[in-house]
């Protein structure tokens, strides 16, 4: 895990910390909430694994509260280098490439990072962290704020049609996105479609068909069809 999304994270005396400690305590944070909720998470069981005194936890975090917020902001800055890496191999390609690529990111996101995936999906959206939904919020702004800057330059390129309203069409892509990215993760949602922990060959079968909506939908070949069907 990249540490570098770290540094504004905590208290001034935990950013004081070595990068690798304060890797180890974050880690630890996040494997205790991911596995046992919010209300149930110890806070020896995180002490122990950092191998640090619950003194000094709360000299970083102040509180309990403070702890999880900071975890989710650790996995939410490290979710906002996973779009920014997709931007910057994307630029100049078409947008439903960049869209196909953000995709397979996501799914590629939830292997790699399982407990952060479980924080989001469960308990950030389960309403036990009482102080969730304000994170679930913002994290759902920033998406759709990226979204609609990739929807702007691939309309000012004449790859989507001009008619297009590009809050509503990003608020769109990002539930399609939001709701792909669920079935995988969870069973409950996703084995009956076949999206659960489907294999790569799967996943991209589900990325085309994808993709083959949203081009009927909202390219420029989509004006066009629209256009006709008027007339």
């Amino acid at each position: 895990m990249s540490m570098d999304y770290m540094f504004d994270i905590g208290t001034e005396i935990f950013r004081k910390l070595t990068p690798i400690k304060r890797q180890k305590v974050l880690l630890s944070a996040i494997s205790e909430f991911a596995e046992n909720g919010y209300r149930k998470a110890s806070v020896n069981n995180i002490v122990r694994t950092a191998e640090i005194s619950k003194g000094s936890l709360f000299q970083y975090f102040s509180s309990k509260r403070k702890l999880f917020t900071c975890t989710v902001d650790a996995s939410s800055a490290l979710v906002k280098d996973y779009l920014k890496n997709v931007r910057d191999e994307t630029s100049g390609e078409n947008f439903f490439h960049r869209i196909e690529k953000l995709i397979l990111s996501g799914f590629r996101f939830i292997d790699k990072h399982p407990q952060m995936a479980r924080i989001y999906f469960q308990l950030l959206q389960s309403g036990e962290a009482p102080f969730g939904s304000e994170q679930v919020m913002e994290l759902r702004k920033n998406a759709e704020r990226f979204l609609g800057e990739l929807i702007m330059e691939a309309k000012s390129k004449g790859e989507l049609r001009s008619d297009l309203n590009t809050d509503k069409i990003s608020f769109i892509l990002y539930s399609l996105l939001d709701s792909l990215l669920r079935a995988y993760y969870s069973d409950f949602i996703g084995e009956s479609s076949g999206i659960y922990r489907a294999s790569q060959e799967g996943l991209n079968t589900w990325v085309k068909t994808v993709i083959d909506f949203l081009r009927d939908g909202i390219s420029i070949h989509g004006e066009t069809r629209s256009a006709e069907n008027e007339n």
